[in-house]
């Protein structure tokens, strides 16, 4: 029964770090969230319904906003460290784009990853996750 009780001690701590890694790790957090929410967001975006504002805390999103320009996002902040955020963006043209749609040179560094600066130290990264998605990280 000893053993018994050590392998399900085991297995609960495992289960545990695992979950505390997807949680803590940027990438992971925020390619869990587009993998498990992109289509219920891509129906209610597309029926003009927007972004269901009241499932924030089980979609795991601190800010939604929607940006217009030439190409349009919807963009969701997930987590930040500092003075840096990490999140996701819907891009329905499917185009790399800098945080809040910013206008600054998205440049390609790497086969799906993009960079970008702006004035000051305010600069960050893009890259794809899935069609029409892109996963973010600006530092400023």
């Amino acid at each position: 029964m000893k053993k018994k009780r050590k392998w399900i001690i085991a297995v609960i701590i495992v289960l545990i770090v695992a979950l505390g890694s997807v949680y803590s790790i940027p990438k992971l957090r925020v390619s869990l969230f587009v993998h498990s929410y992109h289509e219920l967001i891509e129906d209610g975006l597309a029926a003009g319904n927007g972004v269901p504002a009241d499932d924030a805390v089980l979609f795991g999103y601190d800010y939604v906003n929607s940006w217009e320009g030439t190409h349009p996002m919807t963009e969701f902040v997930i987590m930040s460290y500092g003075n840096t955020y990490y999140g996701c963006y819907y891009s329905p043209d499917d185009v790399p784009l800098a945080f809040q749609n910013a206008d600054v040179e998205v440049t390609q560094d790497g086969h799906d990853y993009w960079e970008w600066e702006a004035e000051g130290d305010n600069h960050g990264s893009t890259s794809k996750i899935m069609e029409q998605w892109y996963f973010f990280k600006a530092s400023f």
